[in-house]
């Protein structure tokens, strides 16, 4: 069988497929990239809170693919204050990564 520009229906297939891999590992190499630059940025702004003397932590976090921040109580032995996003909306996430791998059949 042929399609209207006359090829091979198969070739079309294959070139879809080609675009498609092509894709995803363009988008994979922006994940990795942006990973890289949310880690790199989180330290230098650890750095900076540290020379303040703030207690704020940054940091990357995979389950997200973002940042965490974490406050603590210097006066209180360094207890967690607050966290954003909070513990909870983290595995909201997480789950919600894992259902939506469930549904199209792949891991996010």
């Amino acid at each position: 069988m042929v399609n209207s520009a006359g090829r091979a229906y198969k070739q079309d297939s294959i070139q879809a497929s080609n675009t498609r891999a092509a894709n995803s590992a363009q988008v994979q190499r922006d994940e990795m990239h942006t990973r890289g630059e949310l880690i790199h940025t989180a330290k230098e702004i650890n750095k900076k809170m540290e020379h303040i003397g703030a207690d704020i932590n940054f940091s990357y976090n995979d389950d997200i693919g973002g940042l965490v921040v974490t406050v603590k109580d210097p006066s209180n032995g360094g207890k967690v204050i607050r966290e954003i996003p909070s513990k909870e909306a983290i595995e909201l996430t997480k789950k919600m990564h894992e259902v939506v791998g469930l549904i199209f059949d792949k891991e996010v």
